[in-house]
């Protein structure tokens, strides 16, 4: 992440928090920015995702605990960076995250904002924006915040709408090609099978049953793709 880097060459960065961290896909960026001499601390409200988490990470300057981003376990002007990747559309309360962010970070510190986004997509990060969504409908039919995909503009607006003075935005690919590995996509196919086999006896299972042949077809066809997110750094006004 050669932009970061280069963004934060010349700053004093100490001590860093990652929030909704899950297995710490981003914690790894950040080690990779800041790991030398920092010290990292990712937070995710879901136990499972902490134990892959721990399991990933050895290092004596990462680590993690239990949390949620509505009510941050840390005094006042604790960092220098704080950050959320790929966790917008997971807040129950994004203001409130916000907030709890500005709150953690020391003065002038630096906040990071990462976000997959429904911006312009190939048909394989369209292949992932179907999964995504039928996960999102799913998850929001038992009661769990996941709003779908927002549009850059929609991320931009939601982190310039809660107080950041954005001074650098760049999108970027966590996956540079489709993948058309056999196993690969029929993990995906058998993720799309799990969660429409949570809708049996709803009465929203018929209509959604009818994306699976078509999700099918698209992945033979097109592969999958991470699509394109949004990386945003700011400071708090």
């Amino acid at each position: 992440m050669e932009q970061l880097k280069t963004f934060f060459l010349e700053k004093s960065v100490k001590n860093v928090l990652d929030v909704g961290s899950g297995i710490g896909d981003f914690v790894k960026i950040l080690n990779d920015v800041f790991g030398n001499g920092a010290k990292i601390v990712g937070t995710d409200p879901g136990d499972q995702w902490l134990i892959e988490a721990r399991k990933r990470f050895s290092q004596d300057n990462i680590s993690f605990e239990r949390m949620n981003g509505e009510k941050l376990n840390f005094e006042d002007n604790s960092f220098d960076v704080v950050s959320i990747s790929n966790a917008l559309h997971h807040l129950k309360d994004i203001g409130e995250t916000f907030a709890e962010m500005k709150r953690v970070l020391k003065p002038n510190g630096w906040i990071i904002v990462n976000e997959i986004s429904d911006g312009e997509l190939n048909k394989a990060q369209e292949n992932q924006r179907m999964l995504h969504h039928f996960k999102s409908f799913v998850d929001r039919l038992h009661g769990i915040t996941h709003s779908e995909t927002y549009t850059p503009d929609q991320v931009l607006e939601i982190v310039t709408g809660n107080g950041v003075d954005v001074q650098l935005s760049f999108p970027h690919e966590k996956m540079k090609n489709p993948n058309f590995d056999e196993l690969f996509l029929d993990e995906k196919i058998a993720q799309m099978e799990s969660l429409l086999e949570e809708l049996q006896g709803r009465p929203e299972y018929e209509k959604m049953e009818s994306i699976l042949p078509d999700f099918k077809e698209r992945l033979n066809k097109y592969g999958f793709q991470m699509a394109t997110q949004l990386m945003i750094v700011g400071q708090f006004k």
